[in-house]
């Protein structure tokens, strides 16, 4: 048998349930995975409320960490007994998955950071690194907005960010999260209520080149009006709710840019994954990327992790254990 979480309907963290279902096989090109973590993001909150819909009923989760033992593919290296990741198979609060081969990462064994030291760095983690190297290239003294900057993405996009010699604006909910912050190399911190005296203190009027923001709608236009000429806004999150429509030619007087990227676009390809993977792993292990390990709860616990994460007051990764 395989204990999963499912949702049936769209709603709260109580319409989280554990279900006892059938262990299934590998398919074509898939492997059996036997889950050591599964990661918990807020992108499972939107599938939970339905604003990312799914097909009802649902299994959540897209990320984890765990061991093959099963594969079924003529064309692929992997094999049974290998410790493997992936980001983007729904269906993760598990106790095994079948994931695509396509999907799959190997880790290494010279990789020596513990499960719950390699979860953050897996959708965080990622996250931050094609924030910071793709998705808009700061250039040495650019200055920059990041919002949730004590979140799991959020502070290790600021360690990232201050390695390229940048000045950080990090915004959090609270004056003690965002200290938090600034502890870890953001040169101005508040909350989200000083973003217009905080960009104009750092920038003398001048406003920021990038805007990277996970929150959304709450601080959007906020956000936007802090856009030096030709600035980028670095949609990546809507913790918030979405941000609603609007008319394009408000980006036409400084000739603004937006982007909505998605990990997935910039984790294509297996040898894009492992890039990014190791350079994240190799700095943490070096002890120039430092992070919480991930708080790890049951399985039966999804609704208190969903709860948490929602919460806002969490500044690290949150897991899933299956076998706790």
């Amino acid at each position: 048998m395989n204990k999963i979480i499912e949702i049936q309907t769209n709603g709260d963290s109580d319409v989280l349930k554990v279900s006892d279902v059938n262990l299934l096989s590998a398919g074509k090109d898939q492997a059996s995975i036997k889950i050591t973590l599964a990661g918990v993001n807020f992108i499972d909150v939107y599938h939970r409320r339905g604003q990312y819909a799914l097909p009802l009923p649902s299994r959540l989760g897209l990320e984890g960490i765990g061991e093959i033992i099963e594969i079924e593919s003529e064309t692929s290296d992997f094999k049974v007994g290998d410790i493997v990741f992936w980001t983007s198979t729904l269906g993760s609060y598990a106790q095994y998955i079948a994931v695509p081969v396509n999907q799959l990462t190997r880790i290494d064994s010279n990789i020596t950071l513990k499960p719950d030291q390699i979860l953050p760095l897996l959708l965080q983690g990622m996250t931050a690194h094609y924030l910071a190297n793709s998705a808009y290239l700061v250039n040495e003294g650019d200055t920059v907005l990041v919002t949730a900057a004590a979140g799991g993405v959020g502070q290790i996009l600021v360690q990232l960010l201050k390695a390229k010699s940048v000045r950080i604006i990090a915004l959090a909910s609270t004056i003690e999260r965002a200290n938090y912050a600034k502890s870890i190399g953001a040169d101005f911190v508040g909350t989200y209520q000083d973003i217009a005296e905080l960009v104009s203190e750092a920038t003398n009027g001048a406003g920021v080149n990038v805007v990277y923001d996970s929150v959304g709608k709450d601080v959007f236009d906020s956000c936007l009006d802090t856009l030096t000429w030709k600035g980028m806004y670095v949609l990546y999150g809507a913790a918030s709710g979405p941000v609603p429509p609007f008319d394009l030619m408000r980006l036409n007087p400084k000739s603004l840019s937006i982007r909505r990227p998605s990990l997935g676009a910039y984790t294509q390809n297996y040898a894009e994954r492992v890039a990014r993977f190791i350079e994240l792993a190799e700095l943490a292990q070096t002890g120039k990327l430092k992070y919480p390990a991930a708080k790890v709860l049951p399985l039966t616990q999804a609704k208190q992790a969903h709860d948490l994460i929602e919460s806002r007051t969490y500044s690290g990764k949150i897991a899933l254990d299956p076998w706790f």
